[in-house]
């Protein structure tokens, strides 16, 4: 556990130096040759901590920091969430209870909301996920966040 805790602190470290968050998943981590030293439940450890989708061995500790389309748009998502779920704590809203959440951006943060908008419902515990710009009706709380150096305009309801 020591050894995989050291891991651990070295890649953050790595994350914290090219300034990426931990948030963003990576694509791998190359991690020194003690395969027979870690057991693998502890990889899946490593790579929940870490962040990253695949763990490999080699002779030194390599995180790859190239982030593709496709990690990118998770990270998004992930921030869309995280920022989801911080808005309903601050209107002192429970998981239990059943929100309506309103957003709006830029053309390409509206069509990436779109694409994951069932696994924003599940993962955020949403009961609808919706575009809009101009509020019909009062929300509890609003908020504009920056993703991806994009403004996105989120409002939470109960429903």
């Amino acid at each position: 556990m020591e050894k995989v805790r050291e891991l651990c602190a070295l890649a953050l470290a790595e994350r914290a130096k090219v300034g990426i968050k931990v948030r963003q998943p990576l694509a791998s981590l190359q991690i020194p040759n003690s395969k027979f030293q870690i057991p693998k439940e502890l990889l899946g450890l490593i790579k929940e901590e870490v962040n990253v989708k695949e763990i490999s061995f080699g002779k030194t500790l390599k995180l790859d920091t190239k982030i593709t389309p496709e990690l990118k748009e998770e990270g998004i998502v992930r921030e869309v969430i995280r920022n989801i779920q911080e808005m309903r704590k601050k209107a002192g809203l429970r998981p239990k209870d059943k929100i309506l959440v309103r957003y709006s951006g830029s053309i390409n943060l509206n069509e990436i909301l779109m694409r994951n908008k069932n696994l924003i419902l599940k993962e955020a515990k949403v009961k609808n996920f919706v575009f809009g710009k101009k509020p019909k009706e009062a929300f509890i709380i609003e908020k504009e966040i920056k993703v991806d150096q994009e403004k996105l305009h989120l409002a939470i309801k109960k429903v």
